[in-house]
């Protein structure tokens, strides 16, 4: 699974969505025993580094960096088999540190994936100076991917899953190209890596692995830890987990942390929080919508540090079949926000060449995972007190479109059973974890921790997937300590002061915002956006008052307000100014949206257009209809419609079409008979 922006990992979700120690292992395969022995084939070629990367790529690399191809077996000898004749090529890449006091013992960089390139992160590492300021940095493209030869990805389809027939076209023609599909897997893979440590004549590296990376660095060590002088692990997917059977386990784990970090937020009740995630379910599920279901947690998952968390969930509370539009404009709009010169020129050195070479992908999940569901380390259930309908929704989901019908299909020959067992080992080893991490838990590194000794285990209350290359300087300086004396204890203080995530600030970071179509400012029509928020009013001002010529406003998205009072004020604001509202055929306008949409002096709807009305509910737990009609609680908006000629009808009528938690779209008769619409 794709890291944003950088790394991918082997078992987390998508909505459709592992050590020997030195002197030996009880867990130690007979890869390189026996008769099929595989010899190092010391067959590396250098190559002008213009002769593999792109051009922008090309002018990241510091000076000394290099190029080549290790050439080895497609399969090795493993299990008294013997290495198959025909070879292919590993892409490797030396960044070299042009620090005065490099040392003697490199990083080799283990992409995640399965079917990630290491050389997409060339910028990452070299811009981070993570690593590269006292060490030469080895990134090299796994079997299958990236630079290496042959690169398997299936052109058959776009995105990251495709149906049976398309994958089974994929496989058709890879096989057909001569591929042996049956050689791309965890155990190969690892014996390149060694082979390539012993073809450069390192005496020791540090192995690095982030997510399916980790998994892989693990292998190496079970298959031959020589030449290991240090491990960092971040975002541990261990060996004993299933990385297809045990998805609805990590998302669990994501959802109860998403529960947490709202309960870490004075404005969240933690309990209105989860029962809005599990009616919304249900909802969809009513509607027949189970995998969009599935779309809905992922996209929460996505925004599990994010205090637009809250907006989203409000959004799609409001109307359900906006899951994926609402998620897609505050990432637009975060993206927006974030941008400037120099990451703009970062997406396009890391994008061009970053890209999932998703048929390894399934050769390695096909034959590691797949043989092997069900059979796990992880014990007891972690989805207690979540509802049937959620439930059903997160256990039929996977990851990237490696998925039960696609390794079907792709019908790969099974893994040695030892690719679920447990290893242990006595190297030191630095794991690195994030508290919200949606695709590889913490808890995963613990399991890990308890058969690895020399293992220094850390938590990062803030973090996502992936600790390093993503802007903690505490996680950068544990790396650091840990390289410089990997047999220390590093100092962890830091990690103590990282307060965990919280969702305060989350209803004020999309308070509604108005544009001009093509951004053209003498236009007499305005477009809005967003929640109504305690700044709109001043927004809204501040607008009519530089453009007095305004006299429409087109509602395009409005799914509510946080403050009602602002609302009924601004709302005036419209009426008394003499502006029109419009709801164009593609408008969704809803709860609060509504209050100000009566607002205006014309009032247009075109065919297509969704406007939603509800009850109220306040902070004792109480809704309108639980007031007696004579009761102040009702005066506010009561006296609202009078100001603006809506017969108060209206009012009860909305708080007995739904109730809060739910909503209620207006029919052509409703909207007629409350005289809604001026034409």
């Amino acid at each position: 699974m794709i890291k944003v922006k950088y790394p991918l990992i082997a078992s987390t979700i998508i909505a459709t969505s592992m050590l020997s120690a030195c002197g030996g292992s009880s867990s130690k395969t007979e890869a390189n025993n026996g008769n099929g022995v595989t010899e190092a084939v010391n067959t590396y070629k250098s190559i002008e580094c213009k002769d593999m990367l792109s051009a922008s790529q090309l002018t990241l690399l510091t000076t000394g960096s290099s190029c080549g191809y290790l050439s080895v077996p497609e399969k090795h000898a493993i299990y008294g088999q013997p290495a198959s004749e025909k070879k292919i090529e590993i892409a490797v890449i030396k960044l070299a540190s042009i620090s005065s006091d490099k040392k003697a013992d490199p990083i080799v960089y283990l992409q995640g994936g399965p079917g990630g390139n290491a050389s997409a992160s060339i910028g990452q590492v070299i811009e981070s100076n993570t690593f590269i300021k006292d060490r030469d940095v080895y990134l090299v493209d796994q079997r299958g991917t990236g630079y290496s030869k042959p690169a398997l990805f299936c052109t058959e389809y776009n995105g990251e899953a495709g149906t049976p027939a398309q994958v089974q076209a994929c496989k058709a023609r890879l096989e057909k190209s001569g591929v042996d599909l049956n050689a791309y897997h965890s155990v190969h893979n690892a014996l390149d890596f060694i082979q390539l440590r012993e073809a450069l004549q390192i005496p020791e590296w540090n192995v690095y692995g982030i997510s399916y990376g980790t998994r892989l660095a693990t292998t190496i060590m079970r298959e031959n830890s020589e030449g290991i002088r240090s491990v960092i692990l971040d975002g541990m997917f261990p060996i004993e987990v299933n990385g297809m059977s045990d998805t609805p386990w990590a998302t669990y784990e994501s959802l109860n942390q998403i529960v947490k970090n709202c309960a870490n937020t004075d404005t969240c009740p933690a309990d209105d929080f989860k029962d809005a995630i599990e009616d919304i379910i249900a909802r969809m599920h009513n509607e027949g919508m189970v995998a969009e279901s599935r779309v809905f947690i992922q996209n929460l998952l996505e925004l599990a540090t994010e205090p637009v968390i809250i907006n989203y969930l409000m959004a799609v509370n409001e109307d359900i079949s906006k899951y994926s539009s609402a998620f897609e404009r505050l990432i637009t709009e975060q993206d927006n926000e974030q941008a400037d010169n120099e990451e703009a020129a970062n997406d396009e050195t890391f994008g061009a060449e970053d890209m999932l070479y998703n048929a390894m992908g399934l050769s390695t999940v096909c034959a590691e995972e797949y043989p092997f569901l069900n059979i796990t380390a992880l014990t007891g259930a972690n989805s207690q007190g979540w509802s049937a309908s959620t439930q059903l929704a997160v256990n039929g989901m996977f990851h990237m479109g490696f998925d039960k019908a696609s390794c079907q299909v792709w019908n790969v020959t099974p893994a040695n059973d030892i690719e679920t067992k447990a290893i242990t080992s006595n190297l030191p080893v630095l794991i690195l974890n994030g508290q919200n991490d949606t695709q590889t838990p913490a808890a995963w590194g613990a399991l890990v921790a308890k058969n690895m000794p020399n293992a220094q285990n850390m938590t990062n209350p803030q973090g996502g997937h992936g600790q390093l290359f993503a802007g903690f300087s505490c996680f950068d300086t544990l790396a650091d300590e840990f390289l410089a004396k990997p047999n220390q204890a590093v100092d962890a203080s830091c990690v103590s002061a990282i307060p965990e995530v919280s969702y305060e600030g989350g209803d004020e970071e999309e308070s509604a915002n108005f544009s001009f179509k093509n951004n053209d400012t003498s236009s007499d029509t305005v477009y809005m956006n967003g929640v109504i928020g305690s700044d709109t009013l001043d927004v809204m001002q501040t607008l009519l008052n530089k453009y007095p010529q305004i006299k429409t406003i087109v509602m395009q998205n409005v799914p509510g307000s946080m403050d009602d009072d602002t609302n009924l004020l601004a709302s005036m604001e419209i009426r008394n100014r003499g502006i029109a509202t419009h709801i164009p055929a593609d408008g969704m306008v809803a709860s609060g949206g509504t209050d100000m949409f009566l607002a205006g002096v014309k009032r247009t709807i075109e065919p297509g257009a969704k406007l939603g009305v509800h009850s109220w509910g306040d902070d004792s737990g109480k809704e309108a209809l639980d007031y007696p009609r004579d009761n102040q609680a009702h005066t506010l908006y009561l006296d609202y419609y009078k100001a603006i000629g809506i017969n108060t009808e209206f009012y009860w009528y909305t708080l007995e079409a739904a109730t809060a938690k739910n909503i209620h779209w207006m029919t052509a008769q409703e909207i007629a008979l409350y005289g809604v619409l001026t034409e």
